[in-house]
């Protein structure tokens, strides 16, 4: 019995610490979007099958990308994603997803989960 409340006290100390890493990862991400953004050059990405959607991206540092999805019009940010990566990536849709070839080879699921919607209102 005691080694069960020891072990839970261990995954719960356990998952504290991994929010609390995830939490100091995104104010340092948030923190470079917010004082990088600003001068950003943005670029549109292709849209040759008329998609619904917009997306442009910037280089926030010449190994950091930052990939934004707007709403057909370009005034509704729907999701964002910073990518890391030397090598610039190839952005291309997809009828379900925006998919950016990283060392990751990450997308955008298109429509935008609720999850993606949540984190373009955060900062």
């Amino acid at each position: 019995m005691r080694s069960l409340r020891v072990a839970a006290r261990i995954g719960v100390w356990a998952v504290a610490s991994g929010l609390c890493i995830s939490f100091i990862g995104y104010v340092i991400d948030a923190h470079k979007r917010h004082t990088r953004g600003p001068a950003c050059v943005w670029e549109t990405v292709p849209n040759p099958d008329n998609m619904p959607y917009m997306a442009r991206y910037c280089y926030l540092t010449k190994d950091t990308g930052l990939l934004r999805l707007y709403d057909g019009k370009g005034k509704k940010l729907l999701a964002e994603r910073m990518y890391f990566n030397l090598d610039l990536p190839r952005l291309y849709w997809s009828p379900d997803a925006l998919s950016y070839e990283t060392s990751t080879g990450e997308s955008i699921q298109l429509p935008p989960t609720w999850l993606d919607r949540l984190r373009a209102l955060l900062p």
